[in-house]
């Protein structure tokens, strides 16, 4: 080793006498991300973001997201532990907020642009990662959607009362908004718009 003639397989080999009761430490786990679903998809949209949202788009008829522990101010929160479906249960209102479980977010966003379309809802807003290079955004976001890409890191709390920023950008997407809520929103959160197709 010290003529520089060693190997991985020599180093293994003296490890093993010198420390024979040493073991590889296990990776430390990136919370964002990896480890069960559950951990994974229970981020909720804190409280200081949710005001200039209420603010621009009104108060939220329906969180079809819906989670005990979230802070989103609801009419209707469809819960799946109370039996509501959302993929069954048709949405409604004037203002749906959506912030998807991560891990199923083509679903949902194909959900919500749905319900939009069908007109069970006036205006939908999702708060998702910034994903610019899927087919998705580039034939339904930039057609049907207006997109604003926040500037900064949304901090989500998680199921412990924590809270951690993700690892990605965010960007508000919604269905019907107006001119004028369009607005409001940019006035109060840093970001900007992005142009319509």
């Amino acid at each position: 080793m010290e003529n520089g003639r060693g190997s991985i397989a020599s180093v293994v080999r003296i490890l093993e006498v010198l420390a024979p009761n040493a073991k590889r430490p296990v990776p430390e786990r990136a919370y964002w991300g990896q480890g069960d679903k559950d951990d994974r998809d229970s981020r909720f949209t804190p409280e200081e973001f949710m005001e200039p949202v209420y603010a621009a788009f009104g108060g939220v008829d329906l969180d079809p997201c819906g989670h005990l522990s979230s802070p989103v101010v609801a009419t209707r929160r469809f819960i799946l532990g109370n039996g509501d479906d959302w993929l069954r249960d048709a949405w409604f209102g004037g203002f749906v907020y959506l912030n998807p479980p991560f891990s199923a977010q083509l679903r949902w966003l194909r959900r919500a642009h749905e319900q939009w379309c069908m007109g069970n809802a006036r205006t939908i807003a999702c708060l998702v990662p910034a994903r610019t290079d899927s087919v998705w955004f580039h034939e339904t976001f930039r057609a049907d959607a207006d997109v604003y890409f926040l500037q900064g890191r949304v901090r989500f709390i998680d199921l412990r009362g924590g809270s951690q920023a993700p690892p990605f950008s965010l960007m508000l997407v919604v269905f019907g908004a107006t001119a004028d809520q369009n607005v409001a929103y940019a006035d109060a959160v840093a970001g900007f718009w992005m142009a319509r197709k």
